[in-house]
């Protein structure tokens, strides 16, 4: 640029050149927005692809089906059998697949024996089972009669240990501290008792469903043996072998039910027996066996009414921890 007294400066313009291939008189090339996502371009799929020829079809199967093979079949074991069939697809299953069918099943149900079997021999069970046993046995020698009458007093110390009897006022303070003793461990296990209390609770419940999917797996592979007969056989004699196996387990944990209910049912009971004797029955009766002990010490003599009543909390001790 030329500079000029008392003129103004202008810029100097440069033209482009001319684009290869291109008329300089068309239009402007249309530039992009780059806000747009490249994604928006993209076509979106909405279906899923399918392989022409291949096809997923589900067993068409109603509880009145199913019903015509148990009929005296229960409602949730029907539903139970419907999920299992709603997801089997005929065309996809293998000689593996019916093999397996249910083993799962029964395989929790060994797991839930073994489970109830090592909670109920537990380290913690078979103290406590041990604390029940020697407070059983001094309460079982407690002559309370005798102490109250006192008539073996002067030659009780000669046959302590020769009658296997506490009917001496000595014999009942020592008894007491024994007593004492057993109860403070009681509770201080109490604790992971009761947890051992409700894990098999857990495992009664679950046993009843096992039973509940182990019927249902049964009923569903006896179908699927009626309904592959026709086209593959030989699978079909697999769910038919399976639902007799099956059919099986669930005859297995209807017959042990007793005998799983008392296995189960005995430990349940000896924890609440200890958490009621450690917590309430026997702080009372340690209390009165307290007051005979204060009692002695004024000279004051056991009434037989008071033996009686306490005699009768004694029994009372010894049915809760018998039951």
């Amino acid at each position: 640029m030329a500079e000029d007294k008392g003129s103004k400066l202008r810029p100097t313009v440069v033209s482009l050149p001319p684009q290869k291939g291109r008329d300089p008189g068309s239009a402007k090339p249309r530039i992009a927005n780059p806000r747009v996502s490249t994604a928006a371009q993209t076509p979106v799929i909405t279906q899923p692809t399918a392989i022409i020829g291949a096809t997923s079809a589900r067993i068409a199967v109603s509880a009145a089906d199913l019903r015509k093979l148990s009929p005296e079949i229960g409602e949730l074991v029907v539903k139970r059998a419907l999920a299992l069939l709603g997801r089997f697809v005929a065309e996809r299953t293998s000689e593996r697949k019916a093999i397996l069918w249910g083993h799962d099943i029964q395989k929790s149900y060994g797991t839930v024996v073994e489970q109830t079997l090592k909670l109920s021999q537990s380290p913690a069970m078979r103290k406590a089972q041990g604390y029940i046993a020697r407070m059983l046995e001094i309460l079982g020698s407690f002559d309370l009669m005798a102490v109250a009458t006192g008539r073996n007093e002067g030659i009780g110390r000669f046959f302590k240990g020769v009658n296997g009897k506490t009917d001496t006022l000595a014999e009942l303070a020592a008894a007491s501290g024994e007593l004492e003793q057993l109860a403070r461990l009681m509770r201080g296990a109490l604790d992971h008792l009761l947890e051992l209390k409700g894990e098999l609770q857990r495992n009664v419940q679950e046993s009843a469903t096992i039973a509940v999917e182990a019927e249902a797996a049964a009923l569903a592979a006896l179908f699927l043996s009626e309904y592959l007969r026709p086209a593959k056989p030989a699978l079909a004699d697999i769910f038919l072998e399976r639902s007799v196996s099956l059919t099986q387990t669930l005859a297995q944990i209807r017959s042990n039910r007793s005998v799983r209910e008392m296995q189960l049912s005995h430990p349940v009971r000896m924890v609440a027996a200890i958490q009621h004797v450690t917590l309430v029955s026997m702080p009372d009766f340690l209390a009165s066996l307290a007051a005979i002990n204060s009692l002695a010490v004024h000279k004051t003599p056991l009434s037989p009414t008071e033996a009686g009543e306490l005699n009768y909390k004694l029994h009372d001790i010894i049915q809760q921890l018998k039951a």
